[in-house]
């Protein structure tokens, strides 16, 4: 596996094997030797045939003694990067997908081996080496960073990544690795928590102010709602201008692109440098102004004022969910300083986010 790719996945998603196979390509035509793919599945979070329909040229299913599985979160990060650290040998590139658990293993990858640590980035081929590329400023630059020491270590935005030309055919070898690792003695306390993204461009629910506002304390309204859908807040740019928002929640082609699940714009009239960097599957504005262009967008419009309305959709939403947790068979639920939900219900099954105390 010296001078491999290798493929860290959370699941059967192939981007990665794809985006690895494009990177063997690149390099092939400047070195004239292709590195070899190779993909990690740890037992308990991946299933190692699944993996194999992208045809890496090996599959390396990692065990642990014992009868014990991986698991995903921090409670999983020390265990998998020191096993990761055990199956590599001196790789090219480790790559894993950027996500808040992709980004921690990634960083504890990179200490284990020395290595740069880079995420939300593109890799590209710049004379022969492997250079990182990300936003800047918001949006505003692209940065290039090369890596020194150890093998790069780093998460790739799977939206956004290539193919091969020449797509690889064939059956990968699959091998089998056991490893003795221990779990994180430090973390005492799991919780399984539901909050909002702090990134405008990844959150998938968004709650946005406009300058119909009036003022900075109309973004007192905005928090309360964004609280009881578990969004983050967002705005358009007079407000951000004014100064009644910080300018990294600026919605709009002088800010943040967003892709997200539902959108709720509150006294945005809906211009088209704001609308022109918003995709919502759900948009459902709040505006006084039964003629304002954001209704020509919205999937369900309410025409009236936000400082009416905005209080009573939270309310509305909070009393929802109190009915819907009383139900026989729910779990309950704390509200948490960051607007999101605190979820308690040990009978609960699937992987729950683990926080440290």
């Amino acid at each position: 596996m010296t001078g491999a790719i290798l493929i860290v996945p959370e699941s059967d998603d192939v981007a990665l094997l794809e985006e690895a196979h494009r990177l063997a390509e690149e390099l092939a035509e400047t070195d004239g030797d292709s590195p070899a793919v190779v993909t990690v599945a740890f037992e308990g979070l991946v299933d190692p045939d699944e993996l194999a329909s992208a045809n890496p040229d090996e599959v390396v299913h990692v065990v642990r003694d014992g009868d014990e599985q991986f698991a995903a979160g921090a409670a999983g990060v020390r265990a998998r990067a020191e096993a990761l650290v055990a199956v590599a040998d001196d790789p090219r590139v480790v790559l894993l997908p950027d996500t808040a658990d992709g980004a921690d293993l990634a960083a504890a990858t990179a200490r284990r081996l020395r290595g740069g640590c880079v995420t939300d980035c593109l890799l590209r081929v710049r004379d022969g080496e492997l250079t990182a590329g990300r936003q800047a400023y918001g949006g505003r630059a692209y940065a290039e960073l090369s890596f020194e020491g150890g093998p790069p270590v780093v998460t790739l935005n799977t939206e956004a990544l290539g193919s091969p030309a020449a797509p690889p055919t064939g059956s990968p070898s699959v091998r089998e690795v056991e490893v003795s690792v221990a779990d994180d003695d430090r973390l005492r306390h799991v919780e399984t928590f539901d909050v909002p993204e702090a990134d405008l461009a990844k959150a998938r629910r968004i709650v946005a102010g406009g300058f119909g506002l009036g003022g900075p304390d109309g973004f007192e309204v905005i928090e309360d709602l964004a609280d009881a859908v578990g969004a983050a807040v967002g705005a358009s740019r007079p407000p951000s201008d004014e100064g009644w928002v910080a300018y990294d929640r600026q919605i709009g082609v002088t800010g943040k692109e967003i892709d997200v699940e539902l959108y709720v714009p509150c006294a945005i009239s809906g211009d088209s440098y704001h609308m022109r960097s918003v995709n919502a599957e759900y948009l459902i504005p709040i505006n006084s102004d039964p003629d304002a262009r954001i209704f020509n967008f919205a999937d369900i419009g309410i025409v009236g004022d936000a400082y009416e309305y905005a209080p009573a959709l939270a309310n509305a939403i909070r009393d929802a969910k109190a009915e819907a947790e009383s139900e026989p068979g729910t779990g309950e639920t704390e509200a948490v300083g960051d607007g999101g939900e605190r979820v308690v219900d040990p009978g609960a099954e699937g992987s729950p986010e683990e926080v440290r105390e």
